[in-house]
């Protein structure tokens, strides 16, 4: 057995170290130090994280009281606050020994770092070694925390790999007694050699990282990229899509289900998929079947989940069973980003590309856009045969002739530079659109979506019933302008200067009269102070 730096390999398993990095002294630093990877969310007492546990209860409330600043110093349970720092080291020093156990359970030949000798706290070149540009040391740890803690029982080889990161076959034991082992896929994040840098398009104005990100630190920055993978394969997953399901997370470490079959073969990307045995009208019709299945999962992507995946394709789509699962979402988008619809519009490009490379008549892609942003319609998972029908009757009404394909692709040319507001405070030119609107032509508007279909006359109560809302119907296009008109000025500053004399001795007879019918002040006195002696 070969020893790094605490934790024993096989044999097998060291060999020389490949893609060794030299990286910033910040970055060398916390590298080699791995002791944060043991502190957990909340604060644990020594005697939990020792091997003798002994009684939890007591050991919990000596910490409490510890904590409590309420507490006086005299009163608090003895402590030694002089701890030598040898038995903290000692203290990592056994929970990365304890971890040494499940190194063999990580087949990765030819992937671990190379061995190192000397004591199990010197540091040395290779603790920082990279291999396949995201197992370092402290990924290895964290590895081998998720095995300990039964999230994952075995790591074996590579799946996919990509610009930020490596998704690697693992296996889980199940829950039930006597079942066969669960498939799982284990995405693991590039930190210390990152290929993919420009991430502030996708984070950059959007609500739910309104507090910013750290650019300075690779590590944070790429530990936020796979909260925000989690949060969206959540909510993608919920809402009915096919997506693997996000089951743990530490630090840039993703566990999700694993999308393949029964044998650990994965499923192919969408660009892979052959089909076999069928004939060339079949061939096309299976891939129109999956052209207007994924646009459903597009609408609903962008009606029920508030997402734009910000970079679909045929190369983040997986094909298994017959449905299109997608994947890669840590890009996606919430509609309040800055350049969610310029994201949507090139998703939409890239599947238009694809599927007419596969004989499909797709359809324009302005079409399309008006299509998924459209307001009325159906929007789940439990209506998605509505919306396929849906989809079918825009492919029937598609120009068919030469000359009508042509001026489609110049006006999807168009299209995609056309700047597109996502409020009305960002329409630069209302004038001019109010004309178009007027002049019938509203339904060119690239902001459609965002106007009302009917004018809403309000009454003055603020109410109507549905009787009058049906027999109003045919005026709503007509705007009643008496709500518009100003009411009398109010305050005595608008009054003539025999109103305001008048207004004055009116005020005065008022205020005569009520003196006649005030009480004297003695006689209150009076009564208060009888009243305070019953008490």
């Amino acid at each position: 057995m070969a020893a790094t730096n605490g934790v024993e390999l096989p044999e097998q398993q060291a060999q020389p170290v490949q893609n060794v990095e030299e990286h910033h002294a910040d970055e060398q630093n916390e590298d080699d130090d791995i002791d944060d990877l043991f502190d957990d969310d909340d604060e644990i007492v020594p005697e939990l994280i020792s091997g003798d546990h002994g009684d939890f209860t007591k050991a919990y409330n000596r910490q409490r009281k510890l904590n409590d600043a309420n507490i006086p110093d005299d009163h608090k349970p003895k402590t030694n606050p002089q701890k030598p720092s040898a038995n903290t080291n000692a203290s990592i020093d056994d929970q990365v020994a304890s971890l040494a156990k499940h190194a063999s359970k990580i087949r990765l030949t030819g992937r671990m770092t190379g061995a190192s000798g000397g004591n199990a706290r010197d540091k040395d070149k290779a603790d920082r070694a990279t291999t396949e540009q995201v197992l370092d040391r402290r990924t290895q740890m964290i590895l081998l925390q998720l095995i300990n803690r039964g999230v994952i029982s075995e790591l074996h080889g590579v799946i996919s790999t990509g610009k930020e990161a490596n998704v690697y076959h693992a296996m889980s034991e199940p829950s039930e007694d006597g079942a066969p082992p669960v498939h799982r896929a284990v995405k693991v994040y590039k930190t210390s050699i990152l290929v993919f840098k420009d991430r502030a398009k996708y984070v950059e104005g959007e609500f739910r990282f309104r507090q910013g990100y750290n650019k300075s630190n690779n590590r944070a920055m790429v530990r936020m990229w796979a909260d925000k993978e989690r949060r969206n394969l959540a909510r993608i997953h919920d809402a009915g899509i096919p997506s693997p399901e996000a089951y743990a997370l530490r630090n840039h470490v993703l566990v999700m289900g694993f999308v393949g079959d029964r044998k650990g073969k994965a499923a192919p990307r969408l660009k892979d998929v052959r089909f076999e045995g069928l004939t060339a009208e079949e061939e096309d019709a299976k891939w129109t079947s999956l052209y207007v299945q994924m646009m459903a999962y597009v609408r609903i992507l962008y009606q029920t989940c508030r997402l734009v995946h910000a970079d679909l394709s045929e190369y983040n789509i997986l094909y298994h069973e017959g449905k299109q699962w997608m994947i890669d979402v840590s890009q996606a988008v919430e509609h309040d980003h800055p350049r969610s619809l310029e994201f949507l519009r090139m998703d939409l490009k890239n599947l238009s590309d694809f599927f007419r490379s596969r004989n499909v008549e797709t359809l324009s892609e302005r079409k399309a856009y008006a299509f998924v942003t459209g307001a009325s319609g159906a929007k789940d998972m439990k209506e998605v045969s509505k919306i396929e029908d849906t989809i079918r009757e825009l492919l029937n009404t598609r120009p068919l002739t030469e000359e009508e394909k042509k001026k489609e692709d110049e006006d999807d040319e168009v299209f995609r530079n056309q700047y597109i507001p996502q409020t009305l405070d960002q329409v630069y030119d209302i004038e001019r659109d109010a004309e178009l609107v007027n002049a019938g032509a509203g339904s060119d508007l690239p902001y459609q979506a965002l106007l009302a279909d009917k004018v809403v006359n309000n009454a003055s109560d603020g109410s109507h019933t549905d009787a009058e809302t049906d027999d109003g119907s045919s005026d709503t296009s007509e705007v009643d302008q008496s709500i518009f008109e100003k009411g009398p000025s109010r305050g005595k500053k608008h009054l003539d200067h025999d109103e305001k004399v008048a207004h004055k001795k009116a005020i005065k007879e008022e205020k005569r009269e009520k003196r006649k019918e005030k009480m004297p002040k003695h006689m209150k006195k009076k009564l208060v102070s009888s009243g305070s002696r019953k008490k």
